[in-house]
């Protein structure tokens, strides 16, 4: 099993940070990722939605959900796309005055020998991706709370 782990420290309060990113339309809002199908479940758990994006030219769709959702604490997401299936864990802390939202993704790839090279690669190649999210939801989480 590999991990990946970044952590950003949001200048809004850990209610705030945690409602908007129950919205899985805002915490999964990046670049080049759309998303389709939203389903949002009242408690959290359950919420889901399709992801579409591009990788060298080439269409790849799939989906997160919810799987488990503890207010102002915790939420725990599955991700299934054509060969990765990873959990991603957000914890919501404060700090600073602020929330401290730490996104931790794990990859387990079930084959033999190849498996750990290439769990070792999905981490290398999503760490962009989890820091432009998380510098995403910060900008406009703090653009949201000073207006």
């Amino acid at each position: 099993m590999a991990t990946l782990t970044r952590s950003i420290t949001i200048d809004a309060p850990v209610d705030t940070v945690f409602n908007f990113a129950l919205d899985i339309s805002q915490l999964w809002k990046m670049k080049d990722v759309e998303l389709t199908d939203v389903d949002i479940k009242p408690e959290g758990v359950g919420t889901s939605a399709r992801l579409n994006t591009h990788l060298l030219g080439f269409r790849l769709a799939g989906g997160v959900e919810y799987t488990e959702v503890v207010p102002d604490q915790r939420i725990v997401a599955q991700v299934h796309f054509f060969a990765e299936k990873p959990t991603w864990r957000f914890t919501f802390e404060p700090a600073d005055g602020g929330t401290r939202v730490t996104a931790e993704a794990e990859w387990d790839v079930k084959v033999p020998v190849v498996g750990k090279p290439i769990e070792k690669m999905m981490v290398k190649e999503h760490e962009p991706y989890v820091e432009a999210m998380l510098a995403e939801l910060k900008t406009r989480l703090e653009a949201k709370t000073a207006a």
